[in-house]
């Protein structure tokens, strides 16, 4: 099981680093417009968060794994809370936008 637990942390550690890379060469359309400033600085925070989060995990784990201090496993677990909470917000004010305010900001994510 620690195997598959280390493949799919260092694919995770990958996909993360291909997609900032894409995110950070391709420009951002720009706000939509039914977003208030402060559903702005919530999105942009959370985005960031779970850049942070994805990277942190893996890396985190890694090094768990290679120097086996178990001391270190809070930070890991800690890390993946964050990543948790970082995306039930970001899910949260989309389905907010989808469900209840109907403008379809969701289809402008993807």
């Amino acid at each position: 099981m620690l195997t598959v637990h280390v493949v799919l942390g260092a694919t995770v550690l990958l996909l993360a680093a291909a997609r900032l890379a894409w995110r950070l060469a391709t420009p951002l359309p720009p706000w939509a417009p039914t977003l208030t400033a402060r559903e702005r600085r919530l999105a942009h925070g959370t985005e960031t968060a779970l850049y942070a989060a994805t990277f942190a995990v893996p890396v985190t784990g890694l090094v768990l794994l290679l120097s086996g201090d178990d001391d270190l496993l809070g930070v890991h677990v800690a890390a993946q809370i964050v990543l948790y909470v970082a995306l039930a917000v970001h899910v949260g004010l989309v389905l907010k936008h989808q469900l209840i305010n109907r403008d379809r900001l969701l289809g402008r994510m993807l």
